[in-house]
């Protein structure tokens, strides 16, 4: 008998690239990024660079394309991308979900650009739709996000009204053109989600 993992974990639901993923909460609808997509997906990128705070990618067009042909969540280190549209199918922004573990059902989320999201009503609804499906459809344990100590406060107070907890400040923890610099963990597990779930119904 194996005395160091349970043996009583359902098994983790992959999510793959032919399946037919569409995610739905109040105007946000969230599926996975095509090919088809590149037009709308360099539009929003340029507004990225705009802003000033472009990702750390030296062909971020070949990256996305890249994720695209890979997208899925069925083993460690996988990586789903999924776009976030409006109603009427413009491109809000980009998640990347990473399964770090699948034993452990470990998630992280980043955006391409967390105000790509610009109303909190918007970001609350693709994180609403995305904690729905991976809690409770994928299987799903963990789910955390990692941001840098100036995160606005509109998005933390989203994440808080979502349901994810501060953790701590992970010190120097990313490194980019300017040096290695700290983020903060937030983070929500499905029995807390469940839990919020069920209260609120």
């Amino acid at each position: 008998m194996n005395r160091y993992f349970p043996t009583s974990l359902p098994p983790l639901r992959p999510v793959l690239r032919r399946h037919l993923l569409l995610l739905q909460h109040g105007p946000v609808v969230l599926r996975p990024l095509q090919r088809s997509d590149l037009s709308a997906w360099r539009h929003h990128y340029r507004q990225v660079e705009r802003s000033g705070n472009p990702p750390d990618h030296f062909d971020a067009e070949a990256h996305f394309l890249c994720g695209v042909q890979r997208s899925q969540l069925q083993h460690d280190n996988d990586q789903l991308l999924l776009g976030s549209f409006d109603a009427a199918g413009e491109l809000l922004d980009q998640l990347n979900l990473r399964l770090h573990c699948a034993h452990a059902r470990s998630v992280e989320l980043r955006w391409l650009h967390a105000a790509g999201c610009p109303q909190r009503r918007q970001l609350h609804a693709s994180l609403q739709a995305l904690c729905t499906f991976l809690f409770e459809q994928v299987g799903i344990r963990r789910l955390f996000v990692l941001l840098p100590p100036d995160a606005g406060s509109a998005l933390v107070a989203t994440l808080q009204a979502i349901g994810f907890e501060r953790e701590g400040l992970l010190r120097d923890h990313h490194l980019d053109v300017e040096g290695w610099q700290d983020r903060q963990l937030y983070a929500l597990t499905a029995p807390v989600w469940l839990q919020r779930q069920s209260a609120e119904n």
